[in-house]
């Protein structure tokens, strides 16, 4: 096998699997590249045997064939080389040999035959939408996302496509964060639910970061697959079934609250200085026309903020994580938020104003 190749082709799709090879591997296979040189085409494919990264670049072969070289050097090197300059990679028994200008790599190689791939099944659902959108819902839905949770179906996103819409949801059992975008559903799929896994969401956060184009999505029971151009991520969904989650969205939280975001945000920051460490909590107080924000902590120091807000409700008061309620002011774009209330007990709604999603829930913390 033997190609030649600009480093700027190959090194954003070095860069995208060196970050899923780069994990400790349980295969040592499973930290190299597999590369696939075809008589117009290049192939790379990298996999953790959990998610999995293929991309295609056109790219004629000097000589047909396929190896394997270890992700994070190959793309180390390639990252080091000048701007401009024309790879070769050649396999020559058990080396592959890396030449630019003056310069020569020899790595070690595995064989190429005994890559494993990801298991895809067939998708029960499929359609499109935009990357853009696709990435603001998932990065919107991972700010509730678990990590490390005993109960492992918390410790994703759940996708869930009905009527023309994919809603992305997540919750830690603190709080939940949903976002709708839409979804242009091919053939008909009444409703669909997957858990995508918090390795995965990383992985296309990072992959969509950029991204203004359009993105297919293939989801079966097991596995989801997201194909862009000549992109495809794969990875394994996980095992379980969401709990239902609109019992925590609540229904009947009749008072309303029109905050400015960027002076939430300035407030909450200040307050969090002197928040306690092992309980970050607030205490916010609502009136008809201020909010008041109080933080206390071990050494007997405080904090207070008052901010003018609109608040139809009677006063009220309400401790939250402090964090939690930092979180919410990241998540929506627009300058007002609406906040929705029943009492000093239960949880707050944060929505934008006029809009029902992005939606963000917050429970309330006893002090």
């Amino acid at each position: 096998m033997k190609i030649t190749i600009d480093r700027e082709k190959i090194l954003p799709i070095l860069g995208n699997m060196a970050n899923i090879t780069d994990r400790r591997p349980i295969q040592p296979i499973l930290g190299n590249i597999l590369i696939q040189a075809e008589k117009e085409q290049c192939k790379f494919v990298a996999t953790d045997l959990e998610v999995q990264l293929s991309a295609s670049i056109d790219n004629q072969a000097d000589q047909e064939g396929q190896c394997t070289v270890p992700g994070r050097k190959l793309f180390d090197i390639c990252r080091a080389l000048p701007e401009g300059s024309q790879i070769q990679i050649h396999k020559d028994g058990e080396k592959v040999t890396v030449r630019a200008g003056n310069a020569r790599f020899t790595l070690h190689t595995l064989p190429a035959e005994t890559f494993p791939y990801l298991s895809i099944s067939e998708p029960a659902c499929s359609g499109s939408c935009l990357a853009a959108a696709l990435r603001s819902a998932l990065n919107t839905a991972a700010t509730a996302m678990a990590q490390n949770d005993a109960r492992f179906f918390l410790n994703g996103i759940l996708l869930e496509i009905q009527d023309n819409l994919l809603r992305c949801v997540s919750t830690d059992g603190h709080r939940l964060a949903m976002m709708e975008i839409p979804f242009a559903v091919l053939g008909d799929t009444p409703l669909y639910q997957g858990i995508l896994p918090r390795k995965a969401v990383i992985e296309l956060l990072r992959l969509l970061a950029s991204d203004n184009g359009e993105a297919t999505l293939l989801l079966a029971e097991t596995s989801f697959v997201l194909e862009q151009d000549d992109l495809q991520f794969a990875c394994k969904l996980i095992d379980a079934k969401y709990p239902e989650y609109r019992r925590v969205i609540p229904e009947n939280h009749p008072h309303l609250a029109e905050v400015d975001r960027q002076e939430l945000k300035n407030a909450l920051q200040q307050v969090s200085i002197l928040t306690a460490d092992k309980n970050p909590a607030t205490r916010m107080t609502l009136n008809p026309e201020q909010m008041i924000l109080r933080a206390h902590n071990d050494e007997q120091e405080d904090a207070e903020i008052v901010f003018p807000i609109h608040f139809s409700g009677p006063t009220m008061e309400i401790a939250f994580n402090i964090h939690y309620l930092l979180d919410a002011t990241q998540i929506f774009a627009e300058e007002t938020l609406t906040m929705r209330l029943r009492d000093g007990g239960s949880s707050a709604v944060f929505t934008s104003a006029g809009q029902d999603t992005p939606l963000y829930v917050v429970m309330p913390m006893r002090i």
